[in-house]
């Protein structure tokens, strides 16, 4: 029994430092790959943007789901019925000025919430079942002003989980048009270019992270056979 606990010891404590070894080798080649596929996507939203045609809301979001990022910027159509409208404050458009927009709540046919930017100004509450065109963009993380009744903080369907309990698409629709009956709903509309790249950093940052990454799979592999090297190499001097 101790000739067989004897045998395991010098091979688990050969075994064990390879397998670490490959370990670390393939995670720091795993993550140079990561890496570069990053590098790939900015590279891809760095190039400028093209519209892509017309698209039904339910073909790129699906509600209690996150957004995801290749819907973002999406022209997308849906037709529902408001239940509510909301003034958002602090709202910056594209160009720059500062002011409150008006946000209605869809309840979308075929199920779920969406929030919906209709106007720059003052407009009631469409009635019926309404058919929108628009631009959908991410959620807003940040309040840019104090909540209170009528009023949201944020571009944020959760804001309104507590008040109208349901499920809600991620996101809100920046409305391009409005129809009721085939009929335009005519009410100045807010402008915003589409929405920045969400992938932080810069090519070059990604590329050398791929090659930090690559060469940190190296020196995992050179350090051991270093070691034994100069092990032997000690031994033949003795």
């Amino acid at each position: 029994m101790s000739q067989s606990n004897s045998r395991r010891a010098p091979l688990f404590s050969t075994l064990f430092p390879i397998l670490l070894v490959l370990i670390a080798f393939l995670s720091f080649i795993a993550l140079g790959f990561w890496q570069l596929d990053r590098a790939a996507q900015v590279k891809e939203l760095q190039k400028p943007y093209e519209e892509q045609p017309l698209i039904a809301l339910s073909k790129v979001a699906k509600p209690n789901s996150n957004l995801d990022g290749a819907s973002v910027n999406r022209i997308v159509e849906f037709s529902g019925s408001y239940v509510a409208q909301f003034d958002a404050p602090n709202q910056i458009d594209k160009k720059g000025v500062r002011g409150t927009w008006l946000v209605g709540l869809m309840e979308v046919d075929g199920g779920g919430y969406i929030l919906v930017v209709r106007s720059g100004s003052n407009s009631d509450l469409p009635r019926g079942d309404i058919v929108v065109t628009g631009r959908l963009f991410h959620r807003q993380y940040e309040d840019l002003s104090d909540r209170s009744a009528g009023q949201l903080s944020r571009l944020d369907p959760s804001l309104l989980v507590g008040d109208y309990p349901g499920d809600y698409y991620d996101g809100f629709v920046l409305a391009k048009g409005e129809l009721r009956d085939g009929i335009s709903l005519e009410v100045p509309r807010v402008f915003l270019d589409p929405a920045a790249p969400t992938i932080p950093g810069y090519y070059w940052q990604h590329i050398a992270y791929v090659l930090i990454w690559w060469l940190m799979a190296l020196v995992v592999v050179f350090l051991p056979i270093y070691s034994r090297f100069r092990e032997r190499e000690g031994r033949a001097k003795e």
